[in-house]
């Protein structure tokens, strides 16, 4: 489930199929992706013979391997609440530029969930938002008068909820050109944060990501 926020809240909430048609995304910027890339994928173990081979790629015979190896099997990551961020660093709307700036180099994210007095999310600035509102001659930075991250942020986010599948979610993020999504669950309250570094890391690390299944 995706959900989009803006200064007045939420303004959707529904499937994916529903969100792409509520916000179009170019069919010249969709990703390209191979179909049957793994249909005739086998097991190949370094020094086996043809025989063993042969018996491995039974399920019993990779369960006795894997067991015989001591491996140790995880459960695969399917939703987005397991690779999530949280707590999840926050921006107040209105926030002067300056102070906003301060706050990215202090905590040394790119890019940040924006709340209004009441916690709900409104916006995401980034430190490219915030560069467009600033004039940098030499070593001297110099911040437009009355400016705050609400004239800096993003007007709408897309977000999705906890349970949401991480296909679908690196799905958004491809074809919306996103580095990171909010996740908000049904109570609209901001639960965590993911980005592409998330979903690198546990596509490298072991519990292993399903994005294929």
């Amino acid at each position: 489930m995706f959900a989009i926020y803006n200064i007045q809240g939420r303004r959707f909430r529904d499937n994916l199929e529903k969100l792409q048609k509520v916000r179009q995304v170019n069919e010249n910027e969709q990703a390209t992706l191979h179909e049957n890339v793994a249909q005739d994928e086998t097991l190949v173990i370094q020094g086996a013979s043809a025989q063993d081979r042969v018996e491995m790629q039974s399920a019993k015979g990779v369960q006795a391997y894997r067991d015989q190896l001591h491996l140790n099997q995880r459960t695969p990551i399917y939703h987005v609440h397991q690779l999530m961020s949280h707590p999840v660093v926050t921006i107040r709307l209105d926030t002067p530029l300056e102070e906003a700036h301060r706050h990215f180099q202090t905590h040394g994210f790119n890019q940040m969930p924006v709340l209004d007095p009441q916690h709900k999310l409104v916006g995401m600035v980034t430190v490219q938002g915030l560069l467009r509102l600033m004039t940098i001659d030499q070593d001297e930075v110099s911040y437009l008068a009355d400016k705050s991250v609400a004239d800096a942020m993003t007007k709408e986010v897309i977000t999705a909820d906890p349970v949401s599948d991480v296909r679908r979610v690196a799905k958004v993020m491809v074809e919306y050109h996103l580095d990171g999504l909010p996740i908000v669950n049904e109570h609209d309250h901001l639960v965590g944060m993911v980005t592409r570094s998330d979903i690198m890391r546990a596509v490298m690390n072991d519990p292993p990501l399903s994005l294929w299944t």
